[in-house]
């Protein structure tokens, strides 16, 4: 279970997605991770999950990012193929 710190992260960075990069991100940078660092606000863009992580944590090693994938509702889909 995700810490409460955690979930806060998520949600003020979930909130800065959708108030200030969402409309900026999504024309030229959709299906690209982008991780958002809520205290400061920055963002970090890259071709897979993991630069966008890695790039946030270059910036900023102590602190928690989030991630999400740009035009997307989550950053990863799991799921299950059935035949």
């Amino acid at each position: 279970m995700a810490s409460e710190h955690s979930l806060d992260v998520a949600h003020r960075a979930t909130e800065i997605y959708d108030m200030r990069l969402r409309v900026m991100l999504e024309t030229d940078h959709r299906n690209a991770y982008v991780a958002v660092e809520p205290d400061s606000g920055d963002y970090f863009l890259g071709d897979t999950l993991s630069e966008a992580i890695q790039a946030a944590r270059t910036a900023h090693p102590n602190r928690i990012s989030f991630a999400l994938r740009v035009g997307h509702p989550t950053a990863v889909h799991l799921g299950v193929m059935s035949t």
